[in-house]
């Protein structure tokens, strides 16, 4: 490196230096020529104390400080190091801040050098990294890092990555890096200075091919591999079990035989064969997956015609790609093509990128997302966005520059060949196994032009969700935020977005409009100030009826529009606007598409980028309709209340009441076998329930259920405490008052390892705030989920990271989460899983079962609920050596009628009725 860096890491009594929070420890590692030349390190007297949660973090204390020397002992050689220096630190706003403050307070000038943010650098560098923290980074880079939250550890690790960074760049090609030059003028950082280095050493040299990577149109890209050779010679599925466990052995010594596994597999090719379809449950650790991949495959070889698999999740898919699929390539002694194909705004338009390449950015966000998908271009071999780590802001961008059916022929044609959502499909149609998700699958087998077999053969895994991914796919959503980001892109002919650049290419063509005198403008203004009162008054109302809980979904019914008489009268009023606009803006597209040939590329963009804008302007129009002017008898509508403080803290939402004869008919009839699957798909030894959810009228459909190869008698105790009160008496602030003795109970005894499981966020709210006011966790930690902030996967993460961990969780942690081992030894049910029945969806199906005349209990709350209690239940024992117990704090499991249901819903296990300190007695002697 040409300039001298010196990579500095503070730790600090707070987060606020203007709040008084003064600087603990002070670390600098000093890079020259790309060496470490220097280290300088000091622990600093604070002049106040530390709190217990800085020691904790830190591991600094009052006592590590007592003898150091305060800042202004130190200031003249932390100057004299910065001096001529960049200054560079993992998020460099927060450490400079602190040493500004520092220096001003002891009479020395600010620091006025170059800064260099390693976060900056590592979101461009690391497109696809799971997260940018420092230990994160330094653990993918094989950074020795081990005392994260320690200065000098900290500013070491920051300095080897600043120098893997730099390797990084001067990987890429010269182009490569000239794009990234060009954007790098509106980060924060001066990362332009680290690439015109980079720049200035490649053109130095002679640039050495990368054999790796094409360029096309002033881009790199990864080099697609090769197709597969077929080497399959006439292998004949192993039809035998002996054999079968042979060929697992071979390629695995250590496998064991599950007798439930084989069997699934002769089960789903022999379905295959007879082109029957098959209902089959699959018990936890039975490896199901595997169990349906390897007919699949078979089959596929066989048959010239791929197997479509589906998933729910991106988990299972991930899982799917990452890790079954490279295991069976060990197993078989043939090779196949396995590929994932999802809808086509997953991928990234190619031309849509180009053309925002020319655009003059001054955008942080925007010019930080395109520096990142330029580099990922040299990466990635499917352009599929989840590869991407994108903030909220990213993803605003990326929403316009995703694939979609708008992009006029002429402006893909250059990029035909290239573009990634044309690769996926060309790829799938030469593959063996098709991933994809329900919602792809449903959507695609509705269309015209359907990319995946219309007669084929399916594997429907997760199938225990099909109804959910069906209503989901019909149903329509209205989101403040959506409309005013793409009102505001559009503009008025006088704020120089898009409509201002439409009205100047109509001018300059001169193209006559009919309506031309219509004003759009007025017309887009009013629309946008009545769209934000409309969300006002909405929240204000919401505030109202959900008196300030959220997060919480309220049902929209059309007994009792009489709440929303002001919202009504005002979305009557946008829907005639909406007309208004559709029209006007519509006729100008129309005039301007009529003369397509002549526009050029840059006006046939715009003309595309406004059609799109059109379209979200009809969506917004049909659900005001359908909302609250003319609402549908076969819909429910409800408002997803986030924030009511705020207008852009409620959705409003749709979606169909399926009835259930219309779902397997309308999507699956017309194949010609279908096998679905999961691990808790019937209820009391029966699949009726799940057969009528989905509408499978027929008989003949096979059907099997392969239990779990656990022996979960020796593995689990299933505890419920006798001196709870009963739920039913008390309000939720009560019993999670009551609950909390006994969650904190457990978890003490269990030494955290807990997961607490709750259906309602109102009631695990109140439940954790109980538990943190106490004070009497103070020495766990607790993550709670829609509190501690993150993702499912990050919270799991976390959780599994920490010794003494706690998790709460609702409706998404009661299946999907795998957690085998010790980091999960308890596991607490807080209420059974019955849905909430004034929640709009159950509210909605229970009163179609109720018309049929069927009771809405017995056929549809209880096997729900009896499902769930299976999911949730199943997140304990991951493996055969698991052990752990479940607590159950809702005594109807033993009191109610139904409850015996629950007990027999779950594999046979020992029941206790316990005390609280009995309870605590058994989870410390069986953990």
């Amino acid at each position: 490196m040409t300039q001298r860096y010196v990579v500095v890491d503070l730790e600090t009594t707070g987060n606020s230096s203007k709040k008084g929070d003064r600087i603990i420890q002070f670390a600098a590692v000093v890079i020259e020529e790309d060496q470490i030349v220097e280290e300088f390190s000091t622990y600093i007297h604070p002049e106040q104390e530390i709190s217990l949660f800085i020691e904790e973090l830190t591991g600094i204390s009052n006592e590590t400080v007592k003898d150091a020397p305060i800042f202004e002992e130190v200031a003249e050689h932390i100057v004299s190091l910065l001096e001529g220096a960049c200054f560079v630190a993992h998020n460099v706003l927060f450490d400079l801040s602190f040493l500004q403050e520092e220096l001003t307070r002891c009479g020395y000038e600010p620091f006025y050098g170059s800064t260099l943010d390693t976060v900056e650098l590592a979101k461009i560098l690391k497109p696809t990294s799971d997260g940018y923290k420092l230990h994160q980074l330094a653990k993918e880079d094989h950074i020795e890092h081990l005392r994260p939250h320690q200065a000098d550890s900290d500013a070491y690790a920051t300095a080897l990555l600043l120098l893997s960074f730099k390797e990084k760049l001067l990987s890429l090609p010269l182009m490569t890096l000239k794009q990234l030059y060009r954007l790098s003028f509106s980060l924060q950082s001066e990362v332009s200075e680290l690439i015109n280095d980079c720049m200035a050493v490649k053109l130095s040299k002679a640039e050495v091919h990368e054999p790796n990577l094409v360029t096309y149109r002033g881009l790199a890209f990864k080099k697609g591999k090769q197709g597969l050779e077929d080497n399959y010679q006439e292998n004949e599925y192993p039809t035998d079990r002996q054999m079968k466990i042979k060929m697992l052995k071979a390629a695995f010594p250590e496998f064991e035989s599950r007798f439930g596994q084989l069997q699934m597999m002769d089960v789903i090719y022999g379905s295959f064969e007879s082109e029957q379809d098959a209902i089959i449950e699959a018990g936890t650790g039975i490896g199901k997956s595997l169990g349906y991949l390897l007919p699949a495959v078979y089959f596929a070889k066989k048959k010239q015609q791929p197997v479509v698999i589906s998933t729910y999740t991106l988990q299972l898919q991930d899982q799917l790609l990452q890790k079954e699929i490279p295991k069976l390539k060990e197993i078989l002694p043939f090779d196949f093509q396995a590929v994932l194909l999802k809808g086509r705004s997953n991928y990234l338009s190619l031309a849509k990128f180009e053309r925002a390449l020319r655009e003059k950015d001054d955008h942080y966000e925007s010019a930080l997302t395109k520096m990142q998908i330029i580099v990922w271009l040299t990466e990635t071999e499917t352009g599929d966005r989840d590869e991407l780590n994108l903030s909220s802001g990213g993803q605003l961008v990326w929403n316009r520059l995703q694939s979609d059916h708008f992009v006029y022929p002429g402006l893909k044609k250059p990029w035909i060949e290239m573009d990634f959502f044309e690769k996926a499909k060309r790829t799938a149609a030469r593959a063996d196994l098709i991933i994809t998700n329900h919602a792809f699958l449903m959507t695609d087998l509705m269309t015209d032009d359907a990319i995946l077999p219309k007669q084929g053969y399916i594997i429907l895994d997760e199938a225990h969700h099909l109804e959910q991914a069906a209503s989901k796919q019909f149903g329509r959503r209205l989101d403040y935020i959506f409309v005013k980001t793409f009102l505001n892109r559009l503009g008025t002919s006088e704020q120089k977005q898009l409509l201002y650049r439409l009205e100047r290419i109509i001018a300059n063509h001169g193209l006559e409009i009919e309506r031309a005198k219509e004003n759009l403008d007025g017309k887009l203004t009013d629309f946008a100030y009545e769209f934000e009162q409309l969300f006002v008054i909405i929240a204000n109302q919401t505030n109202k009826l959900v008196k300030g809980i959220v997060p919480k979904r309220l049902a929209f019914k059309i007994e009792e529009r009489i709440h929303w008489q002001r919202a009504t009268l005002l979305a009557e009023r946008l829907y005639d606007l909406l007309q208004s606009i559709v029209r006007l803006l519509g006729e100008k597209l129309d005039v301007l598409k009529q003369h397509e040939v002549s526009l050029g590329k840059n006006a046939l963009f715009y003309v595309n980028d406004c059609e799109v804008i059109l379209g979200h302007f009809i969506e917004t129009k049909d659900i005001l309709f359908e909302f609250f002017i003319q609402p549908r008898e076969d819909y429910i509508y409800w408002l997803d209340c986030i924030n009511t403080s705020m207008p852009n803290g409620v959705v409003l939402s749709a979606q169909p009441v399926l009835g259930s004869e219309e779902l397997w008919n309308a999507y699956f009839g017309q194949q010609k076998s279908v096998i679905m699957t999961s691990a808790t798909l019937s209820v009391k030894q029966s699949f009726q329930f799940f057969k009528t959810q989905l509408g499978i009228e027929r008989k003949d459909i096979y059907t099997a259920s392969f239990p779990s190869p656990f022996h979960y008698k020796e593995q689990v105790k299933v505890l419920v405490p006798r001196d709870i009160p009963d739920i039913q008496t008390l309000s939720i602030e009560e019993f999670a008052e009551a609950s909390a003795n006994y969650i904190i109970a457990g978890v003490q005894a269990a030494q955290g390892r807990t997961m607490v499981l709750f259906t309602s966020h109102e009631m695990l709210r109140a439940a954790y705030y109980t538990i943190k006011e106490c004070g009497l966790l103070d020495d766990y930690t607790l993550f709670a989920q829609g509190i501690s902030g993150g993702s499912k996967m990050r919270l799991l993460r976390n959780f599994q990271t920490f010794d003494k961990a706690v998790l709460f969780g609702t409706t998404s942690l009661w299946e999907g989460v795998d957690i085998p081992g010790e980091d999960l030894s308890c596991l607490m049910i807080v209420r059974l899983p019955f849905s909430p029945p004034d929640e709009p969806i159950t509210e909605a199906r229970c009163q179609l079962l109720a018309k049929k005349g069927k009771n809405a209990f017995s056929s549809y709350s209880l096997p729900e609920a009896l499902l769930r209690f299976r999911q949730g239940f199943g997140r304990l024992i991951r493996t055969s050596s698991d052990r752990g117990v479940l607590v159950v704090l809702d005594r109807r499991v033993l009191t109610a009628k139904y409850g015996v249901e629950f007990q027999r819903a779950l594999p046979p296990v020992e029941w206790q009725e316990v005390s609280i300190n009995e309870m605590a007695t058994v989870i410390e002697e069986w953990v």
